[in-house]
């Protein structure tokens, strides 16, 4: 009897120190130097690689979407004067861009809500090292080697506790670099092709857009004889005919931007928005099924039978052995 007693102490006293190791290289972020040198610090590096690349491509498509509503906002109540045969004729440039207006306006708003998004995230995957780790695992292994010898504090299982928060602890640690290979395939499969494909058709959008030189102003200094006005009025008839073909291909420009913009919208929101919220839902998920199906529970009988439990060491003697 005083034999096993003395084996159960000396294990506890082995996991004691193998507790206090784990809680030390976390706080010292060693373990996270560790990990490093397996897949896990590629899998951080892939994670940075992610969001810089896509923090990056937000920030360029806001100064896109920035650019086109300022060139808008310019054109917007600019009247062209022309007066074919004496008679006054308006055009308002500004009306034909503003079904896009408005469009651009929220398209504007979407980056904007995508770059931050973006770089929280960025964030975030720098506090989940430390909080993941340096934190909650050394705060788990804290209390852990607390149950190893005093097993509960009240109604509290301190062992079962602490391997709940090494589960939260691992979800943390890696859920920001999750949603980022995540997002990545995600883009490289189905979004990288219409990303770059909108992009790249918007600026040339832009470019057609700015305000151009639709009347030539062209200024007379000699009084005009009857030829030299009649020959006027026509080029004032003529230069209004152009100005009408100009500003419908200008609308024709403004009406193919609207479907790259949704396209934008679509591939930023989606990345920046829709699948980190359901790879962390998932993992919650994951987090909440681990709980229920108690493999605290299971990690803590095991524990107990590597220790032999209390309750078997002052049993009577007589008792069937208890294999160690």
């Amino acid at each position: 009897m005083k034999n096993k007693i003395t084996k159960r102490i000396i294990r506890k006293i082995i996991l004691s120190f193998v507790v206090i190791t784990v809680g030390i290289l976390s706080y010292t972020s060693t373990l996270d130097l560790l990990l490093d040198k397996i897949y896990i610090g590629e899998l951080d590096n892939k994670g940075q690689d992610y969001f810089n690349s896509t923090l990056k491509r937000a920030i360029y498509t806001f100064a896109i979407a920035r650019g086109i509503n300022g060139v808008i906002s310019v054109i917007q109540g600019t009247e062209l004067s022309g007066a074919p045969g004496g008679v006054g004729v308006k055009f308002a440039v500004g009306e034909i861009l503003d079904p896009i207006n408005d469009l651009i306006e929220r398209f504007s708003w979407v980056m904007l809500i995508s770059t931050t998004s973006i770089g929280i995230q960025k964030m975030l995957l720098e506090m989940g090292k430390w909080f993941g780790f340096k934190i909650l695992v050394c705060l788990s292994m804290f209390i852990i080697l607390f149950g190893l010898w005093i097993p509960r504090i009240s109604s509290i299982n301190l062992l079962s506790l602490g391997y709940k928060i090494i589960i939260i602890s691992i979800v943390i640690r890696f859920c920001i670099p999750a949603v980022a290979l995540v997002s990545e395939k995600v883009y490289d499969l189905f979004l990288k092709d219409t990303y770059i494909e909108s992009t790249k058709s918007l600026v040339e959008i832009k470019s057609k857009i700015k305000y151009p030189d639709l009347v030539d102003n062209k200024s007379q200094t000699i009084d005009p004889g009857f030829w030299e006005n009649f020959l006027s009025k026509y080029e004032e008839l003529k230069e209004s005919v152009n100005i009408k073909r100009r500003l419908s291909l200008l609308s024709d420009t403004v009406s193919n931007s609207v479907k790259y913009i949704i396209n934008l919208i679509v591939v930023f929101v989606l990345q920046t928005v829709l699948i980190p919220v359901i790879v962390l839902w998932a993992l919650i998920k994951l987090t909440n099924y681990l709980f229920k199906t108690n493999i605290t529970k299971s990690i803590d009988q095991k524990l107990k039978d590597f220790l032999i439990s209390d309750k078997k060491l002052t049993s009577d003697s007589t008792t069937k052995p208890v294999s160690i």
